[in-house]
């Protein structure tokens, strides 16, 4: 059934109009056929590695633009009303796994169309408003995670002009269209015809696009343009007919590429501001603002788990540093708890003077920094099992 969709729906756009116009030959039917280019972003990301600098980059790779062919049809309902029928099926260019590939899409749907100036003959403008369906066989996306990053946490996300905030659209959906044209006739049967128009997606999953469509038209019936018994008279009058022309414009596509900061780093900055008074576990008063911050970002990661290490300096003997450098953990756990951090995602645990950097003789200033708490992830269960059963 869907492989007969295409046909059918094309079927209809040139019988209908065919068949009014055998039953009224007094009102004009168009049939047309051209071309049109579709500005359908297709976007890919890959080759996403670290430099020996330690610079981040990838290859970002996409596709526009597609064209295709289209038929048209019209029937006049007024002289400056008119109901047409529209179909396109274009050629996309893709990329999938890394590979280039050809997909195809259809496009069919009725319409209206104002032609506001009835006394121009030969070159009317017109307003077009009207509902398609739209079903393509190739993916879309504008949001993914980069292939080969060891820190799971970037991101990357394309946007275009038509489209913001999305993911990615399904392969059908119903648009509604709006857009802007004009039919230049180079005789009674025989006329130029150029059109674009924007397409908007009634459902919160499909893509916003736009289109142009560019041919030639055939008019049956209506009206004759040329002049028709007309009596001789002793001058010839000269009616001149402006060519105007119409170009395209290339629609500008914006593309912003978001990466986030690992949270890893974050909580490290936030820790390095959260110290101890010599012999001491109270946490200071100026450290208290700063595990505010560190409370908001856990709360963004409950799903992970954490481990708060206390450490003291090199001052004192291992058993006493070993009690103290536990008591100064249990003292932030408990911070963050009263912060509502969920207890459940996190341990404490103290490792004395084991992994103090400043030897005990050194002034009071410089061990200060040895004097201090960090916080951990842990990733592997084993030992997640183990320290919250010892903790």
């Amino acid at each position: 059934m869907k492989n007969n969709l295409i046909p059918m729906a094309l079927a209809i756009i040139l019988l209908c109009p065919a068949r009014a116009y055998s039953q009224n030959k007094s009102h004009a039917v168009e049939v047309g056929i051209g071309g049109s280019a579709i500005n359908h972003t297709r976007t890919m990301v890959t080759d996403f590695h670290q430099t020996p600098g330690g610079d981040y980059v990838f290859d970002l790779e996409e596709k526009q633009l597609y064209g295709g062919a289209s038929l048209y049809a019209a029937y006049e309902i007024r002289e400056w009303l008119y109901a047409d029928l529209q179909g396109t099926i274009g050629l996309a260019r893709y990329y999938e796994s890394k590979t280039l590939r050809s997909g195809l899409s259809m496009l069919a749907g009725p319409g209206i169309q104002f032609r506001p100036f009835v006394r121009s003959e030969w070159v009317q403008p017109y307003l077009h408003f009207g509902v398609s369906y739209y079903r393509k066989n190739f993916p879309a996306f504008y949001f993914g995670r980069f292939e080969g990053d060891v820190t799971n946490e970037a991101v990357w996300k394309a946007e275009d002009t038509w489209n913001k905030g999305m993911t990615f659209d399904t392969k059908s959906f119903l648009p509604v269209t709006a857009g802007a044209g004009l039919v230049g006739w180079l005789g009674d049967k025989v006329g130029v015809r150029v059109g674009g128009d924007y397409m908007r997606s009634l459902g919160s999953k499909g893509a916003n696009f736009a289109m142009g469509t560019a041919g030639l038209v055939f008019r049956l019936g209506g009206k004759g343009k040329k002049p028709h018994d007309v009596a001789p008279v002793e001058r010839i009058v000269e009616k001149v007919v402006e060519k105007e022309i119409v170009k395209e414009v290339p629609v500008e596509t914006v593309r912003e590429v978001y990466k986030e900061v690992p949270f890893e780093k974050t909580l490290a900055e936030l820790m390095d501001n959260v110290t101890f008074d010599f012999d001491k576990a109270d946490i200071t008063k100026e450290s208290e603002a700063v595990l505010d911050e560190v409370a908001e970002v856990l709360k963004k990661f409950t799903d992970r788990r954490f481990m708060i290490c206390g450490y003291t300096d090199a001052k004192g003997s291992e058993s006493y540093n070993e009690r103290l450098s536990e008591a100064r953990a249990k003292a932030v756990f408990e911070a963050l708890v009263m912060r509502e951090v969920p207890a459940s995602m996190l341990c404490h645990k103290g490792f004395g003077k084991r992994m103090a950097l400043v030897p005990a003789g050194a002034d009071d200033n410089i061990r200060r920094g040895d004097r201090k708490v960090v916080i951990e992830q842990v990733t592997w269960e084993p030992l997640w099992n183990y320290l919250k059963h010892n903790n």
